[in-house]
């Protein structure tokens, strides 16, 4: 498979977080991400996972560990073998971890305050782009083809709207003067910078990002603009190994449920500035299924 973060080496990082001594039947619960920023996404999880296996300790949880992945394939294996329990991702890796995993979707969590989140198409101020038929012909970079808001989800609009998608590895490269060319930015700062500068033609970003003065300065923002936005997709979602003891998965479901900002605000804050978690949707595995099958067909 080729699904693959941006770095140049892989990266498997393993921090154990002992809450009791260990036992004979002791479960160490074990939550996983995607990450190429390592010391940040640990000082993010740590807190949650310590908490929620002291909460669980009726269902035998003892111990609380995380581990961090640079690659989704071996986040994959480690789902499907059990080796991780728990993991937090959005919609796109998450679709990968049910589809090749058997990963189970347990609650949708609103990350970044964030329930719901849009794809925006952006442009230069400047720029004559006024509507996605016009981008034939023309350069957008998305941020790494991992990204569900800023690769997966703007591709699969353009190409639902008829237009065909071409790879370029450089904005010097001569694209595809039918379709069109994308390459990554590998983050949202250099596709800012990139169409703010108009080295592309336009750029994709969640409305997140693009709402967040530190992401996106409101100097920066004047000098942008968007022409297209999305229908709102899950912002993330928390899922567990097939392997998970059905107890404790459920145990652990109820009580992310649970949780409110008036009663665990500080903890949610910690967890990637989390505002609470609600029941799946109803469309929800029909919408993991398309992206897995778009996002296949594209890897092939």
């Amino acid at each position: 498979m080729l699904y693959r973060l941006p770095v140049l080496a892989l990266l498997s990082l393993t921090l154990f977080i002992p809450l009791l001594p260990n036992h004979a039947s002791a479960e160490t619960l074990v939550i996983a991400q995607l990450s190429d920023r390592p010391k940040k996404d640990f000082k993010q999880l740590r807190p949650m996972v310590r908490h929620v296996a002291e909460q669980l300790r009726s269902v035998g949880v003892t111990d609380a560990e995380v581990k961090l992945f640079s690659n989704l394939n071996d986040l994959i294996e480690a789902v499907k073998s059990g080796e991780v329990d728990w993991v937090t991702e959005t919609p796109y890796s998450a679709s990968v971890l049910v589809a090749e995993a058997g990963a189970i979707p347990l609650v949708t969590k609103w990350k970044s305050g964030q329930r719901h989140y849009q794809s925006l198409i952006y442009t230069h101020k400047d720029s004559q782009l006024q509507s996605l038929d016009q981008l034939t012909g023309k350069l957008i970079a998305f941020e790494h083809s991992n990204s569900f808001s800023s690769y997966y989800l703007p591709r699969l609009i353009l190409e639902q709207q008829g237009m065909q998608t071409n790879e370029v590895k450089s904005a010097k490269q001569d694209g595809d003067p039918n379709a069109v060319n994308f390459l990554f930015s590998r983050n949202e700062k250099n596709n800012l910078l990139w169409v703010h500068k108009q080295l592309v033609d336009a750029g994709a970003l969640n409305d997140g990002d693009w709402n967040n003065p530190k992401r996106v300065p409101p100097g920066l923002k004047s000098e942008l603009r968007i022409i297209y936005r999305s229908e709102p997709y899950p912002r993330a979602l928390e899922l567990v190994s097939p392997e998970l003891n059905p107890a404790i998965a459920e145990s652990l479901k109820t009580l992310l449920l649970n949780m409110t900002v008036e009663s665990d605000g500080d903890l949610l804050a910690r967890y990637e500035k989390t505002t609470g978690f609600a029941p799946l949707p109803d469309n929800l595995s029909q919408m993991l299924n398309e992206i897995y099958s778009t996002s296949r067909s594209w890897a092939e």
